[in-house]
């Protein structure tokens, strides 16, 4: 079973090369209760122990699923500093963390919900939004219901409001949900409404929307449909600095996410030269991304590449690294495009397979002369 705690010994144990009675002794437990941390077989839940052995490793509580406790009042300031929090742990790849302070979050603020302070409930929207985002990371496609239920509440908020800008970036993300999830006629729907009905939404939130359009449209085959939206996202990415991290979309999109999903999608389509240069311009963007981010990100976009270019050997070794970071920082959006490249592989297994046995069945035919 994995917990919280048994990644972060794991971790703790392959950076300071610790074998399991060292690392016993340090923590101050028998070597049998460390065997059991390590395997899942015990969880702990006392959070005085959990803070021990944060306090013990020097990481925060919030490695091991401890978030603070947080006392917010109607008018607090603090729900903007938390999810200023939680957009920091963002964007450090550390989505167990995050996931852990914004399920804290809406549980401290869930009493506020029925508001009529215009201010508050804008902050509340935006806190829908950060813990959508984190729940659209650490879900799989079949469980895209749990970000989709906080983005319809931020488009509630938003609409309350009338703030375009939070609604734009409410349908988007709505729609890019719908289609993850299988329903990709219904989510283009939701992702043209963001771009046709919020004609005042902020720069950055436009742009983001065009991206996630362009991506729908992909993978109902609408190419033509795809590269001009990608093209009109990449025009807007060029406005959008890449070290803003004030603006709506909190740095998820730029030039570096708009060339990352060009590469993806002619990788998919067997352009392999063209994906792999647009892949070279993503990661060049993305210098100011922690190494983290960037690399969890950029492995799994070229592992898809590079098994689809045929490079099927250096492929894999790729998308096995991608596996150990999707894990490692609880990114399990990307750990599903590594699933799809093992069902790509199966599918070629079976093709191939199939097409030897027929040509094998020609050379142990009889000779005719």
């Amino acid at each position: 079973m994995s917990t919280p705690l048994n990644r972060v010994l794991l971790e703790y144990q392959k950076q300071h090369k610790l074998k399991q009675q060292p690392l016993a002794d340090y923590l101050n437990v028998d070597v049998r209760t460390i065997w059991r941390w390590l395997s899942g077989e015990t969880v702990i839940t006392d959070i005085r122990e959990l803070k021990r052995i944060a306090r013990l490793l020097d990481i925060s509580p919030e490695a091991l699923g401890v978030a603070h406790t947080l006392t917010l009042s109607p008018d607090a300031e603090q729900i903007e500093e938390v999810i200023e929090h939680i957009w920091k742990l963002v964007r450090a790849a550390r989505y167990y963390e995050a996931n852990t302070v914004a399920d804290q979050l809406l549980q401290d603020i869930i009493g506020l919900l029925h508001t009529e302070d215009t201010a508050l409930v804008r902050k509340l929207a935006r806190a829908q939004h950060i813990t959508g985002y984190v729940k659209s990371q650490v879900t799989r496609a079949n469980e895209t219901s749990q970000p989709f239920s906080h983005y319809h509440e931020m488009e509630q908020l938003a609409r309350i409001i009338d703030d375009q800008t939070l609604l734009n970036i409410a349908l988007t993300y709505e729609g890019d949900m719908l289609q993850r999830g299988g329903m990709v006629e219904k989510g283009i729907e939701y992702l043209e409404a963001a771009r046709d009905t919020t004609p005042q939404a902020e720069l950055a939130a436009k742009g983001n929307g065009l991206q996630l359009l362009g991506r729908a449209y992909f993978k109902a085959h609408r190419l033509a449909d795809f590269d001009r939206v990608m093209k009109e996202a990449e025009e807007i990415a060029y406005q959008v600095s890449m070290d803003d991290l004030s603006n709506s979309t909190r740095g998820q999109y730029n030039v570096g996410t708009v060339y990352e999903e060009f590469g993806r999608s002619y990788g998919l389509l067997g352009q392999f030269n063209q994906a792999m240069e647009y892949l070279d311009k993503a990661e060049a963007a993305f210098s100011s991304w922690s190494a983290q981010r960037r690399d969890v990100l950029m492995k799994t976009a070229r592992a898809m590449v590079l098994v689809r270019g045929g490079e099927i050997r250096q492929g894999i070794d790729v998308a096995v690294e991608s596996v150990e970071l999707c894990r490692k920082y609880g990114n399990f959006r990307l750990l599903d495009r590594v699933y799809g490249i093992q069902q790509y592989l199966d599918r070629l297994t079976r093709e191939i397979g199939n097409a030897g046995s027929t040509l094998r069945e020609a050379l142990d035919g009889p000779i005719e002369y």
